[in-house]
């Protein structure tokens, strides 16, 4: 009772800090209900026999919700539609929907597979994928100490997910490894949340306003899809470094990272990231050189009605057509074959 207690004073204070600063946003939104997903987990045993059922749904959907948060978070474009979130839906409604008319006694072996063991396979699946997006994009993300707070914190929260996950599913729980998981987990999420919050979820995948001003960058026609932020002071030999090296078209290099580029400026790494989120007002490496990329394509369509798409895009630098594509329409809105086709028609009824 006493580990209980203290794991349900630790999710209170979550909740009410989460609730107060970022219920607004999406990502609060999900980590508020992650919250009731542990405090149904946490309380389970103490729920009278006939309400059990409400705590059992609303636990299964931690590894779902785990999974949205670091989509997120760390995604530089959430996909919810998606084989991985179709898993992670499933993983929380077929054992919701199957709860109540299935039981281990008379359902069939068939029943029992979708209704449950298909399920939990996803909770596994879906806490794995979440934790693979924190291994490959944390590093993109280009303020320090938003980067290890986040890293942290997200860590303890898919670790503790995927431990509850395993032990509801494999039977291994008890009173005392109810409460050491969520007590643990919540007093460090805390510490964390307190300590740093304006940097756990701040800046998250959500679009500006509309009011938010442009900055000055070096590829100032895709300027207004950038997460903007005040500029700060940097060295203006690093700016002058950046744009130089970009003009000469080394953002067409495959499979460019922040370490390498920093390597080719001979400018400590911790610079550039300052220098590409604080004075250009990227928030992601990623999106940086995407916006590079898509504008020269753009230009070459326009420029070049002859050339095939999949030659440009493999000139600016994307190893795939499909991927350039991806990438064109998520910043231009539109697809490349229709913006070469409505940039031509411009062109022409300007001529006539």
């Amino acid at each position: 009772m006493l580990l209980t207690g203290f794991g349900l004073g630790c999710l209170t204070c979550l909740f009410f800090i989460i609730a107060r600063d970022f219920s607004h946003l999406r990502v609060g939104q999900v980590f508020l209900l992650l919250l009731c997903a542990a405090t149904a987990y946490l309380v389970a045993p103490l729920v009278p026999e006939g309400w059990r059922w409400i705590a059992a749904v609303l636990q299964t959907a931690a590894p779902a919700l785990i999974w949205a948060l670091c989509q997120l978070i760390f995604a530089a474009r959430p996909r919810f539609r998606s084989i991985w979130g179709f898993m992670a839906l499933y993983s929380f409604l077929a054992p919701a929907l199957a709860r109540p008319l299935l039981s281990d006694g008379d359902a069939s072996p068939v029943a029992m597979f979708f209704g449950f063991r298909l399920g939990q396979w996803f909770e596994y699946v879906v806490v794995l994928h979440g934790l693979y997006y924190i291994v490959r994009y944390w590093r993109e993300d280009l303020v320090e100490s938003r980067r290890r707070a986040r890293l942290v914190f997200l860590v303890i929260v898919c670790g503790a997910v995927g431990i509850a996950t395993i032990s509801l599913n494999f039977g291994l729980l008890n009173d005392y490894s109810r409460g050491i998981i969520v007590s643990l987990a919540s007093m460090i999420s805390l510490i964390c949340m307190v300590s740093g919050r304006e940097g756990i979820l701040e800046l998250t995948q959500e679009k500006p306003s509309k009011e938010t001003e442009p900055v000055t960058t070096s590829s100032d026609s895709l300027s207004k899809g950038l997460h903007q932020q005040t500029p700060e002071p940097v060295y203006d030999q690093d700016l002058e470094a950046l744009n130089s090296l970009m003009q000469s078209g080394y953002f067409t290099t495959e499979k460019l990272t922040l370490k390498q580029l920093a390597r080719s400026l001979e400018i400590p790494e911790y610079r550039v990231r300052k220098l590409i989120n604080q004075t250009l007002g990227y928030r992601n490496f990623n999106d940086y050189i995407n916006h590079l990329r898509i504008e020269e394509a753009a230009k070459r369509l326009v420029r070049e009605p002859e050339t095939p798409i999949l030659n440009i895009s493999l000139d600016v630098g994307y190893r795939t057509l499909s991927s350039f594509n991806r990438a064109f329409r998520d910043i231009m809105d539109t697809t490349p074959t229709k913006f070469r086709e409505h940039e031509s028609t411009e062109i022409t009824e300007q001529i006539l």
